[in-house]
């Protein structure tokens, strides 16, 4: 009996340890992913918010950086951003809720509701799956916006210049993958006909409100940057710049920011990161479609030839399935995502369906996405992240001065929280050097040099800006160290010929 008692006591014990256990890597993981975003932070590689959730847990949201700058207001959980292409599994959602209803199939071909549509081979399931071969919307709308460059084009432009493109197909529909926005303005312009109903009121009606989402819309005026208003998106005049410039004044940018600022079902969704919960939460709940219909959503596309099209997409490959991306590995769970950029807006939007883990990620100052490198750390594999040191040395160069950028390269270059990458050196030293910052330039050209004496690149890059600047002879031993360390470099052997004969 004694010994009966102790066996269990043990297993009592042992039970208790992995209990505790547990708790603390659920502790930890927050610290985990705060360092991560903080680090970012410190680089300026971070400028938006993240909302990370398991089940019905919250494990985590933070806003950093800024929804406007004048006045200079600070990005909260309720900034409305907009989702760019995390608007499709949206328009995936509200075409199956239509064929839930029988109002359509999908392999009916799109000209059945549209006929002057002019190709007919084309179905819903290829809109969907961006194997429909039909041109992407720059290539669709540019002589349309060269003809009147003022003009914000609408869905209901879409059939009319696809008939006067007056092209084939780039390939025969499920031949291939290939992105398409043009398909889902289709699919946004199909909920409206057999709807009866605007896009943008269809999706409040049948998505919005019945996930509680009273924070998002489509389109529509953006409202003030700030609480409860619409970060401005932002980008950053040069790689190496700590200041920002909102998109809207940059002229180039313009398609984004005003012609295909009313175009539906590819983008333009607005939410707040506390929104896009509850969208997941009232999918997966059953709320919004079927669970036979998300299967079909979360299957990978098909090719005529029955393969599926896999590509790199980050921490793995992924394939495309009817208005959502999913990662090939599903050990860990079966993951499936979308994400968005446009000019001055990156966003993320990731459910693993084994675990419930919910990751959604905006940067309304056009950084790269963070969430492939969240989801590895809530996986629990390992990652870490270090700063770059290159773009520290540069900006200080800018800001403080050779000295300094200098001294703190020095003294920062054996710290293991940093990396120094000889590319992305050689990168900011071109790009100073080309924005007229040409003492800046050199100077961090000549170090990477330094730094790196057995990389025949640096030495080619250094002997290019010293040719420029007209200092001859230095720019010779330059490119004659890159050809004695490359041989085969063509670009050292062609300066070093033209120097000759000169």
């Amino acid at each position: 009996m004694k010994s009966y008692f102790l066996s269990w006591n043990r297993l009592f014990v042992l039970l208790q340890l992995i209990v505790n256990c547990s708790a603390a890597v659920a502790q930890h993981l927050p610290v985990q992913l705060d360092s991560f975003y903080n680090a970012l932070d410190a680089d300026r590689k971070i400028n938006g918010n993240v909302l990370i959730a398991e089940g019905t847990d919250l494990i985590y949201e933070k806003s950093f950086g800024f929804a406007g700058l004048t006045p200079q207001i600070p990005n909260a959980a309720d900034t409305r951003f907009n989702m760019a292409s995390v608007s499709k599994p949206f328009t995936a959602v509200a075409i199956f809720q239509l064929i839930e209803k029988k109002e359509l199939h999908l392999d009916d071909k799109l000209s059945r509701y549209f006929p002057d549509f002019p190709f007919e081979s084309v179905t819903i399931r290829h809109l969907l799956s961006h194997t429909s071969g039909l041109p992407n919307t720059e290539a669709l709308f540019s002589p349309l916006l060269e003809r009147a460059p003022g003009y914000q084009v609408k869905n209901a432009d879409l059939v009319p210049e696809l008939k006067a493109y007056a092209k084939p197909l780039q390939f025969s529909p499920g031949e291939k993958y290939e992105y398409c926005n043009t398909g889902f303005s289709l699919l946004a312009l199909l909920v409206e006909k057999l709807s009866g109903e605007k896009f943008p009121a269809y999706l409040k009606k049948h998505i919005f409100l019945p996930a509680g989402m009273l924070h998002s819309s489509v389109g529509g005026p953006p409202g003030s940057a700030g609480r409860s208003g619409t970060a401005v998106n932002f980008i950053r005049p040069a790689p190496y710049s700590s200041t920002l410039q909102p998109v809207n004044e940059v002229p180039v940018l313009r398609k984004w920011t005003f012609n295909w600022s009313m175009l539906y079902g590819q983008g333009n969704i607005y939410a707040t990161g506390g929104d896009m919960l509850l969208f997941d939460r009232a999918l997966f709940s059953g709320k919004l479609v079927s669970p036979g219909s998300l299967n079909q959503m979360f299957s990978p596309v098909k090719l005529n030839n029955g393969s599926i099209p896999y590509f790199r997409a980050g921490i793995d490959e992924a394939s495309y399935g009817l208005g959502w991306f999913i990662y090939k590995h599903d050990d860990g769970g079966k993951v499936v995502w979308h994400s968005g950029g446009i000019p001055g807006m990156n966003s993320f939007f990731l459910h693993n369906l084994k675990t419930g883990q919910v990751i959604v990620t905006t940067d309304n100052a056009g950084n790269a996405t963070i969430a492939p490198e969240t989801y590895l750390l809530l996986s629990g594999k390992s990652f870490v992240y270090k700063r770059s040191l290159a773009l520290i040395y540069a900006r200080l160069l800018l800001e403080q001065g050779i000295d300094q950028a200098s001294s703190s390269l020095a003294g920062l270059r054996n710290d293991q929280r940093y990396v120094l990458s000889e590319g992305e050196l050689n990168f900011l030293g071109l790009r100073l050097f080309e924005d007229g910052y040409t003492q800046l330039g050199m100077e961090a050209l000549k170090v990477n040099a330094l730094l790196f004496p057995e990389s025949f690149n640096v030495y080619d890059s250094y002997g290019e800006v010293l040719l420029k600047t007209g200092n001859r002879e230095a720019a010779k031993l330059m490119y004659q160290k890159s050809v004695n360390l490359n041989p085969k470099n063509e670009g050292g052997l062609k300066a070093l010929r033209q120097l000759a004969n000169e």
